[in-house]
């Protein structure tokens, strides 16, 4: 078979300011920011409109901030106090700081947009206190049209959007110091791109499709299934440093329906029983229900090995106008969960709701205020110059709250290095733009017949057995062993169109991806944050020695090697080419 022709034999060249690589909450932010400072910015996503681009593309119920009122609790200095303790030492607590205090502002501006985050039936702000805050700093809300009316406004306010548009490849100068681009393509059409930008702000969301599910479909996934480590895994082939990949995270989902919601059951007061009735979170945390996110979903895991299974949620005994509230938004954030219910002819307000844990994906582990993927500093910049990050890719993350106010930070920090930058034209290397070019091109010159869906299961099934919410060293040697072989066979894998060419990408992203948490967990020798890494030969918790993050980064020689982000120790060599 011939390969698929691409639809002219050059690429497409475009340029602006600052390039924005995702368009979900974080990377409107920064598009937003960007354009306040009166920057050119052009924003590129795999969606075909920006208002429904991202993990809350269909709607999300809650946001997460202080507020300023009276109450003691209610400020970023009161909420600040209590970050180190619930990010575990694996953040940085400067940027983490950064965060907390640009939430009010970008809370406000958000309303200034004309988003709504009050309680339609009393007009007043409906809040509720869960995963371990100090504080009611979730607000429950009808974010139906959240992402349409901020996406809107992103287009609205200036910012060009490049639709079903997959980023492939940070392009550099020929030092390999500094971002000058990127090169994509059109996953309908095919056309291609090399973007000349002075900055870049990556936000491509955290990494899913990495573990099975109850469902048995991959994209049956309780957060966005279009999030596969793409922006890690480009960034990390320019030697940018990535964090925490090895903490992971699942949520409290309904039997076998992967879908989000944990916020309001352990905000609003439900109760999770097992199948003695046993209010089970207290044998595992004295907040019960209102532990953190990677606390709960251990719980599970432990009643489930205990033999204690079913287990149920229950909100029976709650308000009536609280059930009220269940009903309405419960379905925001998947419109098709009332559907599930009615499916299985159960109703939530008189009878209980079978549950368990959804899929793994990396990101945060669980904790608001950390985050898996590039570490960034005060502005967003990471140790590639030009190169920005926030949202769930990013060091410092937290849901829709943080990553819009990161998003805010490093939109702000992307224009800011223009004016700043010695150099405003640097000169793209043409060795690297023929690099990006080529690895983007490779799988349709391919005639093997190895497909991505069958790769990707092959990965989904080394994750799930081997690095998944229980590990072990031999467990995770394995699992390295397999990836690294699986590496291997990437040049083989082949694409008949454009869009399977962006699935094939992916999945290479995700191979990547799985390779980094398992290198991360294998070094880590303890366990931390409950299920966000459970060591089975390693239970306790060192703080001693583990109370620090572990980075990793390409070398120049292509080899995967280790740090610390806070002592900043000599780099270990492990080897492989990642």
């Amino acid at each position: 078979m011939s390969p698929t022709p691409w639809p002219s034999s050059e690429p497409k060249w475009l340029a602006t300011d600052v390039l924005v690589v995702g368009g979900g909450v974080a990377g409107c932010l920064a598009a937003i920011q960007a354009r306040d400072e009166g920057a050119a910015v052009l924003v590129a996503d795999k969606a075909k409109f920006l208002e429904r681009a991202g993990s809350v593309a269909g709607g999300v119920d809650q946001f997460m901030t202080p507020l300023n009122t009276e109450a003691e609790w209610d400020s970023p200095e009161h909420l600040m106090k209590f970050v180190p303790g619930l990010t575990d030492g694996l953040s940085d607590l400067d940027v983490a700081e950064r965060a907390v205090h640009e939430l009010p502002r970008v809370f406000q501006r958000l309303c200034d947009i004309g988003i709504d985050f009050t309680d339609p039936t009393t007009g007043e702000y409906f809040r509720t206190r869960a995963f371990g805050l100090p504080g009611e700093y979730h607000l429950n809300f009808d974010g139906s049209r959240f992402k349409y009316k901020l996406g809107r406004y992103t287009v609205g306010h200036g910012a060009k959007f490049l639709p079903r548009t997959m980023i492939t490849d940070l392009v550099t100068d020929a030092a390999g110091e500094r971002v000058v681009g990127a090169v994509g393509f059109n996953c309908r059409t095919g056309e291609r791109y090399v973007i000349r930008a002075r900055s870049v702000v990556v936000c491509t969301g955290d990494i899913n499709r990495i573990s099975r599910n109850i469902s048995g479909m991959p994209f049956d996934s309780w957060h966005f299934p279009y999030n596969t480590g793409d922006g890690h895994a480009m960034a990390f082939r320019h030697g940018v440093r990535l964090t925490n990949m090895e903490l992971v995270e699942a949520t409290l989902t309904p039997l076998g329906f992967s879908v989000q919601g944990t916020n309001s059951y352990a905000g609003q007061g439900a109760y999770f029983l097992n199948r003695h009735g046993e209010r089970f979170m207290f044998k595992y945390d004295p907040k019960g229900e209102k532990a953190r996110r990677t606390i709960l979903v251990n719980a599970v895991i432990e009643e489930v090995l205990a033999g204690n299974e079913p287990l149920y949620i229950d909100i029976r005994h709650l308000p009536e106008e609280q059930l009220d509230d269940f009903v309405r938004t419960l379905g925001v954030d998947r419109y098709t969960l009332p559907g599930y219910f009615a499916q299985r002819n159960l109703d939530i307000r008189k009878e209980l709701l079978p549950f368990g844990i959804s899929e793994m994906s990396i990101r945060r582990g669980g904790s608001y205020f950390r985050g898996s993927g590039l570490v960034v500093d005060t502005s967003g910049q990471t140790n590639l110059t030009g190169l920005y990050s926030a949202g769930d890719c990013s060091m410092v993350s937290g849901g829709i709250s943080v990553a819009a106010a990161m998003g805010a930070i490093a939109g702000r920090g992307a224009v800011e290095s223009l004016g700043a930058a010695e150099d405003e034209d640097a000169a793209l290397d043409p060795g690297s733009l023929d690099t990006a070019l080529a690895r983007m091109e490779e799988p349709l010159l391919s005639n093997s017949g190895r497909r991505w869906s069958d790769f990707e299961d092959d990965v989904r099934a080394l994750v799930t057995d081997f690095v998944g919410m229980r590990r072990t060293e031999k467990g995770l040697r394995h699992a390295r062993e397999r990836l690294r072989a699986l590496a291997a066979e990437e040049g083989e894998l082949d694409a008949t169109g454009f869009h399977e060419l962006m699935r094939t990408l992916e999945s290479k992203s995700i191979r990547l991806a799985a390779e980094l948490m398992t290198e991360a967990a294998l070094h880590r020798t303890e366990s931390r944050s409950g299920a966000a890494h459970r060591r089975l030969d390693h239970p306790e918790t060192d703080d001693l020695h583990w109370k620090r993050a572990i980075v990793l980064r390409q070398s120049a020689q292509g080899e995967l090697a280790l740090e610390s982000m806070t002592e900043r120790e000599p780099e270990v060599a492990v080897g492989g080419q990642a």
